[in-house]
């Protein structure tokens, strides 16, 4: 009986391994298929030995740099506001390094490393300061940081739902525990051996077809670097705390109004509605904390927007953009001119 165990126990792990070395053709296969199907829009810059994509359209000064922060989709998550951008001024979004078209590189992705990355990018595109930084979630850490570093080449902020640097010690510890990001091993691994191109999910609504197609297919690797940035999540954090106030430069805060729906976890009613609650309570907290990098701030609650406001209100980013660079040409205080409806909250 122990011989037949033991036989039974070899063909279950040749089996295995004869799966996940299929998955990780099939992968490779499906890896060399997309970069044929779905070329670059924008320019391949060579940075230190690695390539890397910056997509830039429109004139004029200031150029206004979108940091989607960590998001699979990279600088094509800025499709629904880059072209509107474009006729203010100049406008770059750009993929992190393992996101979309970029090539991963093997130093830690924390704040500092992506925001050197990205300034580098910039100077061997020839794109000049001065900068308008324009960033969303986890990017609103990020162009802290750059500020920080290059503080004479930036002339304005656009903080889109921004994560807050103290915003893991604010919200209570059930609250962290179900926001968690899956393990990178997991992660890795799905990417590596074909599941995630199996079992690929839906991508975000509001986008153009093509480009949702574009994202989707460029997942399994952009996951990859998508898990060096969640390895250095905590630096990243750490940071960003010890950066501003900015003086007297141009800031809009947008935040969104509303809890978001379908959340990305598989959670209860119970606890959505827990999510919920604290959400309202603390992140408009954060939020006007943000006020507070600059002397010349708007915050704007935008109605019907979720934290995903580059699809949900586009509009909204566009608006404040605008308002930003004017107030930086003019050399006047931001002032609202157009766009959705906002509100003030209130404590």
């Amino acid at each position: 009986m122990l011989k037949w165990i033991k036989r039974l126990a070899l063909v279950a792990t040749a089996i295995l391994l004869l799966a996940l070395l299929t998955g990780f053709v099939y992968e490779q296969w499906g890896r060399r298929s997309v970069d044929r199907a779905f070329p670059p829009p924008g320019i391949l810059v060579e940075v230190d030995d690695k390539l890397s994509h910056l997509y830039c359209s429109g004139e004029g000064s200031p150029t206004v740099i979108l940091e989607a922060g960590i998001n699979e989709g990279g600088s094509q998550t800025w499709e629904m506001v880059r072209p509107a951008i474009a006729p203010l001024s100049r406008v770059c979004a750009y993929d992190q390094a393992g996101i979309m078209w970029s090539e991963r590189r093997e130093r830690p992705r924390d704040a500092e490393h992506i925001v050197e990355d990205l300034h580098a990018l910039l100077t061997a595109a020839g794109e000049s300061p001065p900068y308008v930084m324009v960033g969303h979630s986890l990017g609103g850490l990020m162009i802290r940081v750059f500020a920080d570093h290059f503080s004479d080449e930036v002339v304005g902020f656009v903080f889109v739902d921004s994560s807050h640097p103290e915003q893991n010690k604010r919200f209570p510890a059930d609250i962290l525990d179900i926001m968690a990001f899956p393990s990178p091993l997991l992660l890795r691994a799905i990417s590596a051996f074909g599941v995630l191109r199996l079992e690929s999910p839906a991508s975000p609504g509001g986008l153009p077809q093509e480009v949702g197609e574009t994202i989707r297919a460029h997942l399994p690797q952009s996951m990859i670097g998508i898990t060096d940035v969640i390895e250095a999540m905590d630096d990243i954090f750490s940071q960003a705390q010890h950066t501003g106030p900015f003086g007297d430069l141009p800031i809009v805060v947008l935040t969104a109004g509303q809890f978001l729906e379908q959340h990305p976890y598989q959670i209860d009613a119970a606890t959505t509605a827990r999510l919920q609650d604290v959400w309202s309570d603390i992140w408009p907290r954060l939020q006007a904390e943000l006020t507070g990098l600059s002397t010349n701030t708007d915050w704007r609650v935008i109605e019907g927007a979720s934290h995903y406001i580059p699809l949900d209100a586009p509009e909204a980013i566009v608006a404040a953009v605008r308002d930003v660079v004017a107030a930086q040409r003019e050399d006047t205080p931001v002032r609202h001119t157009d766009g959705p409806i906002i509100r003030q909250v209130w404590f």
